[in-house]
């Protein structure tokens, strides 16, 4: 490892990579040395560009169109990518989707939709991972959301289901522990393709930026930050942890649309 690659000769499953967050999480640790390994459920255009874009920067990129809810898929896309890196240091589960607005509005399909994604993906391919990063004392990222933190009436579903996913980190971070790490980053607003409406919309893109002190959105760029320190050796006494990366957003929460 050298300070300018501080992941070079590692090995890095990503799930969702193809767009937004899990792109921009690819990206930064390819850039850091890494071979990625990254999986995508439908937009195989992007995915193929972010695989050009890892080995444009000198690393190795596989790439699987996956269900990562699925356990046995999951299992057998995670061996396939140790085997294809040569080894696995850190797996970051990113795969995700939002839910409907308002609290009475969700119906039983989308709550098992959304627990899949946000619970059991990333307990799936966690469980698949483990032997291998147990072999190299390595550690996993769960992405979360602030929403999974507080109060958030407007998308209970997808609040709620991610506080399940902080819970799973913290319980995994106990099952796999002395020899793997296992913490949350949890995102505020953030200026991706499942957030285009709001940000496009001048009104609830300046409520939102009145709500967060540092008075912008968040960046997929600033998330992958978090994700790089989570997964480094300059956390290695950190587990089971749950770090916001959310502008400061939660040092006073306020629902930022305005009615």
């Amino acid at each position: 490892m050298t300070p300018d690659a501080p992941f070079a000769g590692r090995g890095v499953l990503v799930t969702g990579g193809s767009r937004g967050i899990g792109r921009a999480v690819v990206l930064a640790f390819a850039r850091a040395g890494a071979d990625v390994a990254f999986s995508f459920r439908q937009d195989r255009r992007s995915a193929d560009a972010v695989a050009r874009a890892v080995e444009e920067l000198g690393r190795r990129a596989v790439v699987r169109q996956s269900d990562s809810a699925d356990l046995e898929a999951a299992a057998g896309w995670v061996d396939e990518a140790a085997r294809e890196l040569g080894r696995l240091d850190c797996v970051v589960t990113s795969a995700g989707g939002t839910g409907s607005i308002g609290w009475e509005v969700p119906r039983a399909e989308e709550w098992t939709g959304l627990f899949r994604t946000h619970v059991v993906g990333p307990y799936a391919t966690v469980r698949a991972a483990a032997p291998h990063l147990r072999r190299t004392k390595g550690s996993a990222v769960l992405v979360a959301s602030i929403a999974g933190l507080l109060a958030y009436p407007e998308e209970i579903a997808y609040a709620t289901v991610k506080a399940g996913t902080i819970s799973l980190a913290r319980s995994l971070a106990f099952a796999l522990a002395p020899e793997v790490r296992v913490n949350a980053i949890a995102p505020g607003w953030v200026r991706t393709d499942l957030t285009r409406a709001l940000y496009d919309d001048p009104r609830a893109r300046g409520a939102i930026e009145r709500a967060i002190p540092r008075g912008r959105w968040g960046e997929p760029e600033d998330i992958a930050s978090g994700v790089l320190f989570l997964a480094s050796d300059g956390a290695r006494f950190i587990t089971g942890e749950t770090v916001a990366v959310d502008g400061g957003e939660l040092l006073a929460w306020r629902i930022g649309l305005e009615r």
